[in-house]
């Protein structure tokens, strides 16, 4: 492959991106996912529920929500708190640390994250119905391929 088809490649690649960044944040996205969630929720609970559960730490604390969505500490600190006043994550004390929180998800934040899941895709399974099942696993590795890449050049 050339240099200049790689560049328009990737340059087709980030607007991909762009595009794809811009739907899943429009009101009207925003909408459509809230009214097949059947509540109102802020995106950014969610966002900290999933980051709650995905962190790397078995006890994760608000550092580890801080990180696995790229804000600094403090952000992440309210978001933990909008989410414990919500009653979807608890907040106990460390069983390593007794100076510091650990965080998990709450019942009804489990079942939250769960409807979230269920919803999210569907909405994927519409937009890729006409795919074969191969080119959404494709897509699926190339995409987590290309954000394990980003992430660790952040990290590093």
């Amino acid at each position: 492959m050339s240099t200049v088809a790689l560049h328009e490649d990737l340059l087709a690649l980030d607007a991909a991106i762009a595009r794809l960044r811009r739907m899943w944040e429009s009101p009207r996205s925003r909408r459509r996912f809230l009214a097949r969630l059947g509540e109102d929720v802020d995106p950014a609970l969610i966002r900290t529920l999933r980051a709650i559960e995905v962190a790397d730490d078995p006890e994760p604390g608000v550092r580890d929500v801080a990180e696995v969505l790229g804000v600094d500490t403090s952000t992440a600190s309210r978001l933990v708190d909008s989410a414990v006043s919500a009653g979807l994550a608890l907040r106990t004390t460390s069983t390593r640390d007794r100076r510091r929180a650990r965080l998990a998800l709450s019942d009804e934040g489990r079942a939250l994250r769960r409807r979230t899941l269920e919803v999210r895709t569907a909405l994927l399974a519409e937009r890729t119905a006409d795919w074969a099942p191969q080119e959404v696993a494709t897509l699926a590795a190339l995409l987590d391929r290309l954000a394990r890449s980003m992430v660790a050049d952040d990290a590093g």
